[in-house]
């Protein structure tokens, strides 16, 4: 994997933004070196204490390690990653997650399948599939703001981005939360999306505590929504969408809100499934909920 690959063949810069957690940004580095179209490797350390030092996979020749003295949070911090790459393509990892191996041989193949096709991504998971093919079924978007309305936007760990798309965007960085959801709305208003029908990044375990706190998630939701209303909020389906997003959010916050986000996105989808188990799922009791959301992501895997 040392040096440039051979002549013709697409560079691959990848930005890993860090913020203490040394035990796990090798971790994740490790399984983007594992893939061989890599170039580069940009780990930025968000303000870490002590800082990333360049150990074990790190030291990595492909790897360079920027640093802010002081945190800005991982919008800004993948944007100081974006703005160092070189790479003719730009991809994301965060520090307590992993690439599958052939992660990026699959996106680039998806590249070559659809020329011109702008942004590639994929499904993520917290498990490694059991069978992984050599090759995935693929979608084009060619709306992508319409279908991102009705579904999860795709995770920052999932996207390969064109460089001519890249320099367009910068992750926005007054959102204190939701700013992967921003910067996939902002690539969709630029360009068509290339979507993978395969997990092929998992996130990192269960116990990791999100550095983000659960309210200020909640009000960069709304804050989002009232930023992009024709892409979260244009039509019955979005709107139920956008309220089921948030109860789920607001489950660990408090019941009562969370019921009224569900009842709000059965107002204005009586019949949407996913709503009515949120309602159901927010009277059990926490033990009960917990036991069942385990299990319905085994059956995932």
């Amino acid at each position: 994997m040392t040096g440039q690959p051979p002549r013709g063949e697409p560079t691959v810069s990848v930005v890993v933004p860090s913020h203490n957690r040394p035990e796990l940004v090798g971790v994740a580095v490790a399984s983007v070196l594992e893939n061989a179209e890599t170039t580069e490797v940009i780990v930025v350390d968000d303000g870490s204490s002590p800082p990333v030092t360049a150990t074990g996979p790190l030291a990595h020749s492909a790897v360079r390690i920027l640093r802010n003295e002081t945190p800005l949070g991982p919008g800004r911090a993948r944007n100081v990653g974006m703005n160092a790459a070189t790479g003719d393509y730009i991809g994301f990892l965060d520090d307590d997650d992993r690439w599958l191996p052939g992660k990026l041989k699959a996106c680039l193949a998806a590249a070559e399948e659809h020329p011109g096709g702008g942004v590639i991504a994929h499904r993520t998971g917290y498990a490694s599939p059991r069978h992984q093919p050599d090759r995935y079924p693929t979608r084009v978007l060619n709306d992508p703001l319409r279908y991102f309305g009705t579904h999860q936007t795709p995770h920052p760990d999932s996207l390969l981005i064109p460089r001519a798309v890249a320099d367009l965007v910068r992750f926005a960085e007054d959102l204190a939360a939701a700013e992967d959801v921003a910067f996939a709305i902002e690539l969709g208003m630029r360009s068509p999306f290339v979507l993978v029908d395969a997990v092929l990044a998992v996130h990192g375990p269960n116990d990791v505590p999100t550095t983000i706190g659960l309210e200020t998630r909640v009000a960069a939701r709304l804050q989002l929504r009232d930023r992009h209303p024709d892409v979260l909020y244009r039509d019955r389906r979005s709107r139920a969408f956008f309220h089921l997003r948030l109860g789920h959010l607001q489950r660990r916050l408090s019941r009562w809100a969370a019921l009224r986000s569900f009842i709000w996105a059965l107002r204005h989808e009586p019949f949407n499934g996913m709503a009515w188990r949120g309602v159901v799922a927010t009277l059990l009791p926490g033990a009960t909920a917990r036991m069942i959301k385990s299990r319905q992501r085994r059956r995932e895997r």
